[in-house]
């Protein structure tokens, strides 16, 4: 499961970040965005650089399962592949521990964290009403905004609602 999420990422990045276009002139430094998306098999919330591989984190699942998956790239490789841990969360300062495998992403030698959760937990519940999520793995946090992170579409999509759009 781990080893296609690599894959299945960068199809929702083309898929999600495809239609972003740089002008000419414009700054090639752009910020992180949240982008949703969806195949006919699985659906995307990923928050990242469009058309490029910078995603600080994404929420994906596959459709219809009822299960949804925080996938974080770790930008050290303070875990091993197929260490378990937690991915400790604080959603407007709600905590949160969602166990999470780590698994080896490309030949760079970078490792990624990913956990799964029902699309029913009370988790799924903040995040949609959020502000910010705080992500700490073995005592590094990162934060990110939640103000733009359609969670309600996304809930739509893993439950093979279509939003009409």
């Amino acid at each position: 499961m781990l080893a296609g999420m690599k894959m299945r990422l960068s199809v929702a990045l083309a898929l999600t970040m495809g239609g972003a276009c740089v002008v000419p002139g414009s700054s090639l430094a752009q910020e992180r965005q949240w982008s949703l998306d969806s195949t006919d098999r699985e659906a995307f919330l990923v928050f990242g650089v469009p058309d490029t591989d910078d995603v600080g984190l994404s929420f994906w699942c596959a459709i219809g399962s009822g299960k949804v998956s925080a996938y974080l790239p770790l930008k050290a490789p303070m875990l091993k592949a197929g260490q378990h841990t937690d991915m400790k969360l604080s959603v407007d300062g709600k905590p949160f521990h969602l166990p999470a495998t780590a698994a080896p992403e490309g030949k760079e030698g970078r490792m990624t964290l990913e956990g799964t959760f029902h699309l029913k937990d009370k988790l799924m519940g903040v995040l949609k009403g959020a502000d910010s999520i705080a992500v700490t793995v073995k005592n590094h946090t990162d934060t990110y905004p939640l103000a733009d992170a359609d969670f309600e579409s996304l809930v739509n999509a893993c439950n093979g609602i279509d939003s009409g759009t």
